[in-house]
């Protein structure tokens, strides 16, 4: 019988290192209200070759979640704050991008800051 990482180590991590996060689904389930989960977010270095063979280096953000906490999992464009968590101070809002499943339970959703509504 093979080990169920999911229950293992991703809840424990999750549980452990993640934070609350309200996520607005916009796209993922219109006119719903906003609803609140926990998630580890992430940051990873992210190096773009320009065409002229500069490189830049960036960081990526991300979010894990467990997808058992999900009836639906966030899609582009659903709205993500991550508010303050004890010590931790609040992000700026931020919306998904992208999402990649690792087929254990875990979905990792590649989110960006949001920008300021121009006047």
């Amino acid at each position: 019988m093979g080990l169920d990482m999911s229950s293992l180590v991703k809840v424990w991590a999750i549980d452990v290192f993640g934070r609350p996060v309200i996520i607005t689904p916009i796209v993922s389930q219109p006119g719903q209200g906003a609803y609140q989960r926990r998630g580890y977010l992430g940051y990873r270095d992210l190096e773009v070759v320009l065409d002229d063979g500069t490189t830049v280096v960036t960081q990526q953000v991300y979010l894990d979640i467990l997808e058992r906490d999900f009836a639906i999992i966030p899609r582009q464009r659903d709205r993500i704050d991550i508010p303050a968590d004890g010590a931790t101070p609040a992000e700026k809002p931020h919306e998904v991008v992208s999402s990649t499943r690792d087929g254990g339970g875990l979905t990792t959703l590649n989110i960006r800051e949001l920008e300021p509504a121009r006047p």
